[in-house]
């Protein structure tokens, strides 16, 4: 297939550099003076990436972008420009308006990685629209991409929750304003999306007056990019008011039974059920003999599933669901397995953990506390990294700064190095860490490189800039995450108050191609030569390891050097450590 790639500016100079830049690329470019050419262009071609400048006459990058998206909506929308209003460029992303932006100056290595980005996206965004189109007028669908972010939505899901598609673009699957999921739930649908399975069970949507619509739900892995989510909703056990007082009149006859709460595990012969396809016929077949507030959910493993009720009259019929599953002729013979809440319990809490989910968080009042060990360019140990803002107190920061202190001092020498990525912790979790901080550092030096969003890097929000003046205040290193995805060029970093860069996962992926490698590492020299520490983490296989090594990082880590280790296994990493 012919890549048609876009390209606007009203300086010629600069479409000249982007056609020299693109040379080596089998694609066919057009080219457009400002943003009403393009879109004439957008009306005769099928163009897959546009490359457009912000300030033009007669239309400006964003307004194109917008318009562009109305005409071609899977054309992937890259914004170039030395002269933008960051507040709106974020409003532009957010939207969905805009898909990436780089500023001017540009590198050559980053911005051909960013274009060829958006050719792989637009061409699975054309292979997912063909798919939309297939699913019938009922079907109940929609796209997200990697972070969760809806993407496209089908009238009957806009209809069903009285939003139009224009405004769920843009929202987190999993945030307050589209559904009442959990953390926990969005980390076991991840985790199951990224080993390449269908995740099924019970979502709770919000509609546009935040209602609760809960259904049933398959989300499924489109490539590495994006999820296509169905829903059933007529599963809704609140989809009308004859059964809204249904339930009323459940509840109290719970109150006058005191019934608990209860669930069936149901197991399957594991050779019976041997891949996904197998288990969503399961899962379906088993749905059409759920009586009302009765709730299906799918277990980690492909054989089991779990029926769950909380009120006393679908409690009661638990008995009647395993009668009628052995008379069901479709369904093979199962054991069952029946589990009862106690009549103190959190239901939610009981039900995620029949389900197998973890919604412990970790306690540094456990004997075993974790760490990732951070290495340098030669593999000795330099310090570890936390994940853990968002969860500690300060308390348990206190127990867990002391434990990594005490065990350094017995092995190494030199200041403890700690690394904290508080890109989605709030300001007053970070500020859990800081008074625990000063108390360790009275027992041992301690440097700390806290890694930021671009966002928060930025932001100009009094709560935001208090908390830098904190930061500078407790001698903590800021570094911004992921160089090489975020919208600041090398130049525009060199300008922050920052110590250090993380670099995207993808950066390091694309050094390895011969033709990348020189520029990519030139780049990170200059960032060297003008004091920034560069940390790539996530390594995964050696690959990358030795890509990593050829340019001269700083701070490595990842699983082809360690995983996770108990605090008390950092002597492994020891001068003195032995073997065997």
């Amino acid at each position: 297939m012919q890549i048609n790639v876009l390209l606007v500016d009203d300086e010629p100079s600069i479409i000249q550099a982007l056609r020299r830049m693109l040379r080596s690329q089998d694609w066919n470019l057009f080219e457009a003076n400002d943003g009403e050419e393009a879109l004439d262009v957008l009306r005769r071609e099928h163009i897959h990436v546009m490359v457009t400048d912000f300030k033009m006459p007669r239309r400006d990058g964003i307004s194109l972008c917008h318009e562009a998206r109305k005409i071609s909506p899977y054309t992937y929308r890259l914004l170039l420009s030395g002269q933008v209003d960051y507040s709106a460029l974020r409003e532009a992303w957010h939207a969905g308006d805009v898909h990436r932006f780089v500023a001017k100056p540009w590198d050559n290595t980053l911005l051909t990685i960013d274009i060829e980005e958006g050719v792989r996206q637009q061409s699975l965004l054309g292979y997912v629209h063909q798919f939309q189109q297939a699913l019938t007028t009922d079907s109940a669908a929609f796209l997200t991409d990697s972070n969760w972010i809806i993407r496209l939505a089908s009238p009957q899901l806009c209809k069903a929750l009285a939003i139009t598609e224009e405004d769920l673009q843009g929202l987190n699957l999993f945030s307050p304003a589209c559904s009442a999921a959990g953390v926990t739930l969005e980390a076991e649908v991840t985790r199951q999306i990224e080993a390449g399975a269908t995740w099924l069970g019970h979502f709770t949507l919000l509609d546009n007056e935040h209602q609760q619509l809960p259904s049933s739900m398959a989300i499924s892995p489109l490539g590495a990019q994006y999820r296509l989510c169905v829903c059933d909703l007529n599963s809704s056990v609140f989809n009308s008011p004859a059964v809204e007082s249904t339930h009323a009149d459940h509840s109290a006859e719970a109150s006058q039974e005191s019934l608990p709460a209860a669930a069936l595990h149901i197991q399957f012969e594991a050779e019976l059920v041997g891949d996904l396809s197998a288990s969503a016929r399961l899962f379906s077949d088993l749905k059409s003999i759920c009586r009302q507030g009765q709730d299906l959910y799918h277990m980690p493993q492909p054989n089991e599933f779990l029926i769950a009720a909380r009120d006393a009259s679908s409690v009661s019929e638990l008995q009647d669901f395993a009668a009628a599953m052995e008379a069901d002729g479709r369904l093979p013979a199962a054991s069952m397995t029946r589990h009862e809440a106690p009549s103190d319990s959190d239901y939610e809490s009981w039900l995620r953990e029949k389900l197998g989910l973890n919604t412990r968080q970790v306690s540094s009042t456990e004997e075993e506390q974790t760490v990732l060990p951070v290495f340098g360019l030669h593999g000795e140990i330099l310090g570890v990294e936390s994940q853990q803002l968002g969860n500690y107190k300060e308390a348990d920061w206190q127990s867990w700064l002391t434990t990594v202190v005490t065990t350094w001092q017995s092995h190494f020498g030199g200041p403890v190095r700690v690394i904290l990525d508080s890109h989605n912790a709030s300001a007053e979790s970070v500020r859990e860490f800081l008074p625990a901080l000063e108390q360790a550092r009275a027992l041992h030096p301690i440097e700390v490189s806290m890694i930021l969003s671009e966002e928060q890097l930025l932001s100009e929000q009094e709560e935001d800039i208090l908390l830098h003046g904190e930061l500078v205040h407790h001698d903590i290193t800021r570094m911004i995450r992921h160089f090489g995805r975020s919208f600041l060029n090398a130049r525009q970093i060199l300008s922050l108050p920052i110590g250090g860069i993380t670099l995207a996962p993808e950066f390091l992926t694309r050094m390895q191609e011969p033709r990348n490698a020189v520029q990519g590492g030139r780049l990170l020299q200059k960032l060297h030569d003008e004091g920034m520490v560069i940390y790539a983490g996530h390594i995964q296989h050696s690959e990358l390891l030795a890509t990593s090594h050829k340019a001269r990082i700083d701070w490595l880590s990842g699983s082809v050097l360690s995983p996770e280790v108990s605090i008390s296994e950092l002597h492994w990493f020891s001068p003195d450590a032995t073997l065997g």
